[in-house]
């Protein structure tokens, strides 16, 4: 009796493993069936769209108020706090670089600039001084040169770009615009005068003697970019000084 119920034991035993086992291999079938189907109805996710949206392009001002110069955008916001007492130069409002002149000696006709963004970085500071590049038509109509900054080093001027690229090196003992011919600079050297554009491309070599304006090719670019009028940004009013516009609340 005890060897067969040993025997039975046994293989009591040995059936319980068998439908363990089975029912782990079901398990496994029924968990790969349902892998299998939720990996070929679930929607696959789509790249994300790396594009942003693109930051709103403000245009910058110059502001007066309370006697000192400082620099405002299109909604009306301070972007550079009134405390200078020159006119910030802006050569192109819908870029944030502020030309501000400090420390002037009107006696000896010195002073000195710094160039500001719209954060109040200063920039450009490889330089001894940056400046715009002021025209003038024959109505006494004044505009800058677009695309382009006047810059000087150990008494070297060159030109560079809005980027801070370089345009023209610095090795010219004069640089300034072509009055009332927009896109045409003149360029000094060794006492000869010449011509070039504002992408740096010599349009007439230096030689001895004045610029003959009735040989220099005008270009066709127009320069839009000091045109825009807005008469009133929130509190700020249009005014004009020494043909120059700028924002007061006086």
């Amino acid at each position: 009796m005890s060897s067969k119920g040993k025997r039975y034991d046994q293989e009591r035993k040995l059936n319980i493993k068998k439908v363990i086992a089975v029912m782990v291999a079901i398990a496994v079938v029924i968990m790969f069936i349902v892998g299998i189907k939720t990996l070929l109805t679930t929607e696959i996710p789509q790249p994300e769209n790396k594009q942003t949206e693109s930051r709103k392009e403000l245009s910058y001002y110059p502001v007066y108020t309370n006697k000192k110069w400082g620099v405002i955008n299109e909604e009306g916001e301070i972007v550079i706090e009134p405390t200078y007492e020159e006119m910030i130069t802006i050569p192109s409002p819908k870029t944030d670089i502020f030309v501000c002149v400090y420390d002037v000696d009107y006696k000896n006709n010195t002073y000195k600039t710094k160039v500001l963004d719209s954060k109040n970085n200063e920039i450009f500071t490889d330089y001894d001084l940056v400046e715009v590049i002021e025209n003038i038509d024959d109505n006494n109509n004044l505009w800058y040169e677009q695309g382009i900054l006047k810059v000087k080093k150990d008494n070297k001027y060159g030109l560079i770009g809005y980027s801070g690229e370089i345009i023209l090196p610095l090795e010219y003992d004069n640089i300034e615009a072509l009055q009332g011919m927009n896109n045409r600079i003149i360029i000094e050297k060794d006492e000869k005068k010449g011509i070039c554009d504002n992408s740096g491309n010599i349009i007439l070599e230096l030689s001895l003697g004045e610029i003959d304006k009735t040989k220099v090719t005008p270009s066709n670019e127009e320069n839009n970019e000091n045109n825009e009028i807005i008469e009133t940004i929130g509190k700020w009013h249009i005014s004009k000084d020494r043909n120059a516009y700028y924002y007061t609340d006086e």
